[in-house]
């Protein structure tokens, strides 16, 4: 399940409507490398770093203050991982995941709105890029504006992840509360739920005690084209300084729960074996320490 898990993320960006970017690095303390029946695949550490920035190049708003916008995000994330034993064997040594995308949204309704989303990227092995490293995908979501704080969506996606273009249903969800603390439930880019609060005029505390997201590669097993991927669970505190309303930079420190890694073949057989319940052999490493910076802006 952790690459369907993986084609959500590679789906559905965020929905924007003015210019925004980042530039984050994670670091990954050394942890053991096992699963759920207790066999041992050595241990490793990772580093990562990841930029990315949505543009609109269209942009309006009604006079029901909905917006219709057309925008293009450029992302990219390169992973370094350090392994001892078999787990040197089971991961590459580096992934490179960096895509292109344009968007659509538009008001459909009072209450309706559309999204619409295509791109392609290349996710790979460093050393191993070719033209089977790049994946296309498109979808198409209606979202309900349930009321100022809640939105929630359904609609279908199709990427070629596993050779064959596959459609699959998709689900949106964003929720937030602006009280003294900011509550925050997204499912657009990653799976995310947060609080946040202003400390002082320029610093804002963020705790966010679930974040789901991951990364994915097409690798080379025995001359078979296979999905090599990586689902991340985290907690942690961020506080942020907000050099103006457009800059800030952030830290965080926190626990990566599990970095879950799977293998699978790049087929129909593949896509419909993911569904079958058989986590325990598919090896993870264990909770680690992650520690990340960055910065964030807007134009």
């Amino acid at each position: 399940m952790k690459q369907l898990l993986l084609i959500v993320f590679f789906l559905f960006d965020a929905l924007i409507v003015s210019a925004q970017g980042y530039v984050t690095y994670d670091s990954f303390s050394p942890s053991t490398m096992r699963n759920e029946l207790g066999q041992r695949f050595g241990s490793g550490k990772m580093s990562m770093i990841s930029a990315g920035c949505d543009i609109p190049v269209y942009s309006a708003i009604n006079d029901l203050r909905q917006p219709t916008v057309w925008s293009v995000g450029l992302h990219g994330s390169y992973a370094s991982m350090s392994c001892k034993g078999e787990a040197s064997r089971l991961n590459p040594d580096a992934v490179v995941n960096a895509a292109v995308s344009a968007s659509h949204l538009r008001p459909i309704s009072s209450r309706w709105s559309l999204f619409a989303t295509l791109g392609c990227g290349i996710y790979a092995p460093s050393d191993y890029i070719r033209a089977k490293s790049i994946l296309g995908s498109g979808g198409v979501i209606f979202i309900c504006r349930v009321n100022d704080n809640l939105s929630l969506g359904i609609g279908g996606g199709v990427s070629n992840s596993y050779g064959p273009p596959v459609v699959m249903p998709m689900l949106y969800l964003s929720w937030h509360l602006r009280r003294m603390f900011e509550f925050s439930i997204d499912m657009s880019s990653s799976i995310k739920i947060s609080a946040s609060t202003l400390l002082w005029k320029n610093l804002r505390l963020e705790i966010t005690p679930l974040q789901i997201d991951g990364l994915a590669a097409v690798i080379s097993v025995d001359g078979k084209d296979r999905i090599y991927s990586m689902a991340m669970l985290r907690s942690y505190i961020s506080p942020s300084w907000h050099f103006s309303s457009k800059f800030s930079i952030f830290a965080a420190v926190g626990g990566n729960w599990i970095r879950g890694v799977s293998v699978t073949d790049r087929s129909l057989k593949g896509f419909f074996n993911s569904f079958k319940d058989d986590d325990d052999k598919d090896p993870y490493f264990k909770a680690s320490l992650r520690l990340s910076a960055g910065m964030r802006f807007s134009f």
